[in-house]
């Protein structure tokens, strides 16, 4: 099979590619370096996603393409300045764009398109359990990129093509992406909860997320948003209380929450805002979770 995929180089794209190129599937990777060396069955194309107008990487891929991972997107993990938002939405639309115009202009037929999203495009609450049947207008900076992107993803669906937005929670990893950062506090003695702790986390670990991944490829009758969420949320305190456990450290102290939205300003709500989001999805179509509870996933990161 012809996989393409986009956003190769972060959390997720890596080991996707990974586990395709296990499957031996031919796997192209979209990249703005140029000379990358290709290994295996693994083929990087140059392309510039800040010319959404600029088709010639297509000359470069096959006319068939069975399913395209676009991942791309600048990171949420830095302080979201007026300028950098801009950027986060521009580095998501964009490329999404070029896919979309790719396939409306002929340049490749495709079978579907997996398109990352997050459950940020639910708003905050600490009582409802939002599925993927709920919709929403968007009501915050994060939500507003969410629906632009897949928005902009679904125009896709008119010429045939099955179209998937995998709404990514909170993506555990014990090097990479947000646990990194969690894990410091406890790692210095200092961890503990934020604020009152009640807000709800929805979490996944990293190998479930790919998992699921190849799942909605594989599972034709998917389509639509999905929620790649473990079906155990936790509150924020009892996620400390697990992940204290798990590194052997205290868990004595709380962080205000004015501390944490004057530290890192509009992107505190990635910490403090409460959502409680399930994967009914998945969990219709019979996904098979290796990690559905925080304590089995943090026993896998830590100590296997």
């Amino acid at each position: 099979m012809n996989i393409l995929i986009t956003g190769g180089t972060g959390m997720v794209g890596t080991d996707l590619i990974q586990s395709l190129s296990i499957d031996n599937d031919n796997v192209y990777v979209l990249t703005r370096q140029k000379d990358k060396k290709n290994y295996d069955n693994v083929t990087f194309v140059t392309y510039n996603p800040t010319q959404p107008d600029d088709l010639s990487f297509c000359d470069h891929l096959p006319q068939e393409i069975d399913a395209i991972y676009n991942l791309a997107g600048a990171s949420l993990q830095r302080r979201w300045t007026d300028d950098y938002k801009k950027r986060i939405l521009s580095s998501r639309v964009n490329v999404t764009k070029m896919l979309v115009e790719a396939i409306a202009t002929n340049r490749f037929k495709v079978g579907v398109l997996v398109n990352a999203s997050a459950i940020g495009y639910y708003p905050p609450s600490t009582s409802i359990h939002f599925v993927e049947s709920h919709a929403f207008v968007p009501q915050d900076f994060l939500s507003s990129v969410v629906t632009e992107w897949e928005n902009t993803a679904l125009q896709a669906r008119a010429y045939g093509v099955r179209v998937v937005f995998a709404r990514f929670g909170l993506i555990l990893d014990k090097n990479r992406g947000a646990l990194k950062l969690m894990s410091l506090p406890y790692k210095f003695k200092v961890g503990g909860k934020i604020g009152q702790g009640n807000q709800w986390y929805s979490w996944i670990h990293i190998e479930d997320v790919v998992n699921g991944l190849l799942f909605v490829f594989a599972n034709s009758d998917i389509e639509g948003p999905v929620n790649f969420t473990a079906p155990e949320p936790l509150r924020q305190k009892d996620f400390s209380t697990y992940l204290s456990s798990t590194l052997e450290q205290p868990e004595f102290f709380t962080t205000p929450e004015f501390v944490i939205r004057f530290a890192l300003g509009e992107m505190s709500t990635l910490v403090l805002d409460s959502q409680f989001v399930l994967p009914e999805v998945l969990i219709e179509n019979e996904f098979k979770f290796l990690y559905p509870s925080l304590d089995v996933a943090l026993d896998r990161i830590y100590k296997d």
